[in-house]
């Protein structure tokens, strides 16, 4: 073993040593932080919280500043690592989803621990598993560093309030602070690994766009006020209306029809595909659909085909309807008004703006120039160097604890990282260990076992992301860094 595989074995063991003894004081901290409502869809709790997390940064040693927007704060902060040292920005959100469902087995800010069914202890709450327990997790992993031989790389830190409603006003403030924001690499965090021993490497996040589909009466028919029903025999529904048009969008097998969509879509590259292959050999079908609470796929194909439609075909997805009546017993009326609210996952060469249109012409085309198409929150997908020193640096953590990556070239959700590519130009990984599940519903937790892993990952990776830059950077540069 060389020299510096002994060195990092030794400061391991006692990493591992250090969060054992003070663990139950950081799962305290943990849940301090998800105890604190921050809704940012009401404000609830808003102010608060961004404060506390402006906390934690000055606790560990690091400088802050509150950037006013037309809607919630964004907190960006710094810690200055050793000379030469590397440099992350490390992008985070405070803000969670509201939490009124009627079923939760713990009031949702209570953040108890409860012991789940074929999961063990549990922190149960709003924003432990998205994602605030992963962000106090942070600061417990940089006090162990400190206390084990210190952090051996530079932090910025891009915390936003407003994630869950879109980050509408998080990249005109990365535009605006784009010199004191830039660094070696992005990084965000999540507890997505599991008990399989296998984690999340995400590389790259399909895009979103959210829309609501309005059919009113008008000029063209419909009722000016709700009327009885057997008026429908000579007057126009625009119920009816709203769901044939949203039947030319998506075809009887959920293929979507809007040539436009599918024709703008890349697909995966070579590189891609090389991944994607990675990936299918630890995807499986059966352990995901008992997951998600699913009788069976609607797609048919091998691990790699179905993740492949999974990451690199856009959806256009129907997420609610709303008219008429839905109470109790019957009520027969003729309905003035009918919405949709939908929303589109992206891939690239496919951008929000470009979606809306697309939908928009479909629809005027095939007849229903009577439906509005409002557009509401979007991101654009974005992509990173699957190569990138912050990547191998994520794999090679992983490895260190025994756990296989399980890299997603283009994740099915969405999250901003936009920002660092296509603002920044910044190469970006996000991962993380740990176990949790249940984001946006209730019952929402982040496993007791799963946050101490995830504390434990996190220090590792910044060891790892060190070393990895430091293997890549000419000497000349790291001597002009150090001064």
């Amino acid at each position: 073993m060389s020299d510096q595989g002994s060195t990092h074995e030794s400061r391991s063991t006692r990493l591992a040593e250090l969060l054992d003894g003070r663990f139950e004081s950081y799962l305290e901290r943990v849940r301090a932080l998800c105890r604190m409502p921050s809704v940012s869809g009401t404000g609830e709790g808003i102010r608060e919280v961004a404060d506390a997390v402006s906390g934690l940064i000055q606790e560990a040693g690091g400088s802050t500043e509150m950037i006013e927007t037309p809607g919630h704060p964004v907190v960006l902060g710094e810690i200055a690592g050793p000379g030469g040292a590397a440099k992350l920005l490390r992008y985070g959100m405070y803000d969670v989803q509201p939490a009124e469902e009627p079923d939760w087995s713990a009031p949702p800010f209570a953040a108890e621990i409860l012991d789940l069914p074929d999961v063990g202890p549990a922190v149960v709450g709003r924003g432990t598993a998205n994602s605030k327990g992963s962000l106090a997790s942070f600061f417990c992993a940089l006090d162990l560093l400190r206390d084990t031989g210190g952090v051996p790389v530079s932090i910025g830190f891009m915390i936003e309030g407003e994630e869950e409603l879109g980050s509408p006003h998080l990249p005109l403030v990365v535009k605006e602070r784009a010199g004191e924001l830039q660094a070696d690499a992005g990084v965000d965090f999540d507890l997505c690994g599991d008990r399989s021993r296998g984690a999340d490497l995400i590389l790259g996040c399909k895009g979103l766009l959210s829309l609501e589909l309005e059919c009113r009466s008008g000029e063209w028919g419909g009722p000016a006020r709700p009327l009885h029903s057997s008026e429908a025999a000579w007057i126009a529904s625009p119920v009816w209306t709203l769901v044939h048009a949203l039947a030319t969008l998506v075809g009887p097998d959920e293929t979507i029809l809007v040539r436009e969509l599918t024709d703008r879509a890349a697909p995966p590259t070579e590189r891609d595909r090389t991944i994607l292959r990675e990936l299918a050999e630890t995807f499986d079908p059966a352990a995901h659909l008992r997951e998600a609470g699913a009788a069976r796929f609607k797609l048919h194909g091998t691990s790699e085909e179905m993740l492949e439609a999974l990451t690199f075909r856009p959806t256009a997805n129907i997420c609610g309807l709303r008219a008429g009546y839905t109470g109790p017993g019957g009520k027969t009326i003729l309905p003035d008004t009918a919405l949709a609210v939908l929303d589109v996952r992206l891939v690239p060469d496919l951008d929000p703006g470009q979606g809306a249109a697309a939908i928009a012409d479909h629809l005027d085309r095939a007849g229903f120039g009577v439906v509005e198409v409002r557009q509401l929150e979007s991101y654009p997908w974005s992509k990173a160097d699957p190569d990138s020193a912050v990547a191998d640096a994520m794999r090679a953590s992983y490895a260190r604890l025994g756990y296989r990556a399980r890299p997603y070239p283009m994740a099915p959700w969405c999250a901003p990282f936009y920002v660092f590519d296509r603002i920044l130009g910044l190469p970006w990984a996000s991962g993380g260990l740990g176990y949790s599940n249940g984001a946006h519903g209730p019952d929402e937790f982040a496993s007791v076992a799963g946050l101490k892993e995830h504390i434990r990952g996190v220090a590792e990776f910044l060891l790892a992301f060190a070393e990895e830059t430091s293997a890549r950077v000419p000497a000349t540069e790291t001597e002009a860094r150090s001064t």
